[in-house]
């Protein structure tokens, strides 16, 4: 996969998170950005998680294992049920509610946690992670509005 791709996918996914905290303040699982992510495929969720994987490997991002792990775990959860739907980490209500419990809810009795939420915390870890590595200060609150630097993609990449 190219590593070009995979690095703008991650930086367009961030930069849209980030985005919205400059102008919204908080991404709260019911914010646009999110509902937004119901628009994705396993391709693009597959580019975005396998370039965040190559950064993490390469040195670029740290992060702690445990959000590694979800990384490796949702792409391996992409692999598995991709046959059942084309966004299995963000399917819609309509889509929740027709696919199977293995698909919306691995291993929920350990983890206590659904494939979306699982997703949006490893989306949200990512985001500090890049922003970390970016010299970015925008914290996921209300007090970051107005905050967002526009050009630490070209510093990075």
């Amino acid at each position: 996969m190219n590593d070009v791709l995979q690095a703008e996918a991650v930086w367009g996914c961030v930069n849209q998170m980030n985005r919205h905290i400059n102008k919204h303040g908080e991404i709260k699982p019911s914010s646009q950005v999110i509902k937004n992510w119901h628009e994705y495929n396993n391709d693009l969720w597959k580019v975005f998680l396998t370039g965040t994987k190559r950064m993490i490997d390469n040195g670029k991002l740290n992060v702690s294992y445990w959000v590694e792990t979800d990384v490796e775990f949702l792409l391996e959860h992409i692999e598995k049920c991709a046959d059942l739907t084309e966004n299995v980490l963000y399917p819609t209500q309509e889509e929740t509610a027709r696919l199977p419990d293995a698909v919306t809810h691995v291993a929920k009795h350990k983890h206590g946690k659904t494939i979306k939420s699982r997703t949006f915390r490893t989306m949200m870890n990512v985001r500090e992670a890049v922003c970390k590595a970016l010299n970015i200060d925008l914290p996921n609150s209300d007090d970051s509005k107005g905050g967002l630097d526009p050009t630490p993609f070209d510093k990075f990449f």
